[in-house]
């Protein structure tokens, strides 16, 4: 999914969503080649702070949830503090009740520098990413997995699903669903069969395909499903209504008006999660759990009697679509997730498994030539589609995972 001006798909979480066009057009990769030069960085965000608080009395806070060294995290404090003043903010001790509080994070590619800044009842937040001379290790507390992505399809017009069967291919876009076969190593098109609907869909538009074992297939679009059989010829049935859509294990109902999930759930939770835009499930030995990505920026674990809301700090560069995938390493299932980001900006995916109701990140970034419009589990792999930066297209890949070990 991607960021619009219309009922906006984030591809970050937390209070940071908001900002992030602006925060984009001015991040900074520190170009130093010691790491422990914080100076520049350290400026910026002094910078970014001081434009959202304005002049006058602050108290700082600086929390370290990164891997940096304590002297690390206390100099670039110190550099956050003579660089306020600089600006014509005066830093005086914190408090619990600290008017900006600066968090220490980091990713596989860098490290995340984020500060909320209140002012009154609101809170601002700016963020900065800095460079690292070398990636960290992925965490050696889950088994290190590789994603695959193999290219599909390619088109002008905007791809929302497709999903592989053997040698046939099912396409979905915005006005039709198309199937190919397989000739000479290419996918030749058999049939693009149109739909239309009873009503005008959002301007987000999203579509899901399930595969049906008869040689049949449903389309869920938005305020309309329609079946495609492919048994004797090709046919296209469609009618309008708001079946929900099957997502893993469970099913959940559409908001037909805008481009999420209204977060009712089909078996329900004791609990609701509220509005979200994706859902993955990974299955337990006595549970069921789901992890999705709020409406509200946040991603929650539902084990369908309790939710628990991730810290926003563990899961800063999450963008909104995941999906779970079977990985191949002891049976476990592995949670793809796209990387925060806007319609500008290329997406990667990552692997992470969640063994103790914590996300543990267990593959290095996959990168896409552009923005990750929809992702959507199939079996044993996922869908993601991108559009690519350079050309315009659109492209569907298919995405596994295998173990390294």
């Amino acid at each position: 999914m991607r960021a619009r001006n219309y009922n906006s798909v984030f591809r970050m979480t937390g209070l940071k969503r908001h900002l992030w066009g602006v925060i984009c057009a001015s991040l900074l990769l520190a170009s130093s080649a010691f790491a422990s030069n914080w100076t520049n960085p350290a400026n910026d965000l002094a910078k970014a702070i001081a434009g959202a608080s304005g002049p006058g009395t602050v108290t700082l806070t600086v929390t370290n949830a990164s891997s940096l060294p304590k002297a690390d995290a206390g100099e670039i404090q110190r550099l956050l503090e003579a660089q306020l003043r600089m600006g014509g903010v005066r830093v005086v001790s914190a408090n619990a009740n600290s008017d900006v509080r600066v968090t220490l994070s980091e990713n596989l590619q860098s490290y995340l520098w984020v500060a909320e800044i209140k002012q009154g009842n609101e809170s601002r937040v700016e963020m900065i990413a800095v460079a690292r001379t070398e990636a960290p290790a992925v965490p050696k507390s889950g088994p290190s997995v590789t994603i695959h992505k193999t290219l599909l399809w390619s088109q002008p017009t905007q791809i929302l699903d497709a999903y592989v069967d053997g040698n046939r291919m099912v396409l979905l876009d915005a006005t039709a669903v198309s199937v190919f076969s397989m000739s000479n190593g290419k996918w030749q098109n058999s049939s693009s069969l149109q739909f239309t609907a009873g009503h005008n869909f959002p301007r987000d538009l999203r579509g899901l395909l399930v595969p049906r074992k008869d040689q049949q297939a449903d389309i869920f679009l938005p305020g309309t499903i329609c079946n495609v059989s492919m048994s004797a010829g090709y046919a296209i049935s469609c009618h309008d209504g708001d079946d929900p859509w099957p997502l893993g294990n469970k099913t959940a109902l559409f908001n037909s008006g805008r481009n999420y999930f209204t977060g009712a759930l089909i078996p329900a939770a004791n609990r609701s999660s509220g509005p979200f835009y994706s859902l993955a499930t990974v299955e337990r030995s006595n549970y069921t759990l789901a992890v999705l990505t709020g409406v509200d920026g946040r991603v929650h674990l539902n084990d369908g009697v309790n939710e628990r809301v991730l810290a926003a700090t563990t899961t800063l560069d999450w963008g909104s679509d995941l999906a779970a995938i079977k990985g191949q390493c002891g049976g476990g299932m592995e949670i793809l997730v796209t990387s925060a980001g806007d319609d500008t900006m290329a997406d990667s995916l990552r692997a992470f498994e969640i063994p103790d109701r914590e996300p543990v990140q267990v593959s290095a970034a996959t990168d896409f030539p552009g923005p990750i419009t929809a992702l959507w589990t199939h079996g044993e792999t996922a869908t993601a589609v991108a559009r690519n930066l350079r050309t315009g297209s659109y492209e569907a890949y298919s995405v596994s995972v295998t173990c390294n070990q």
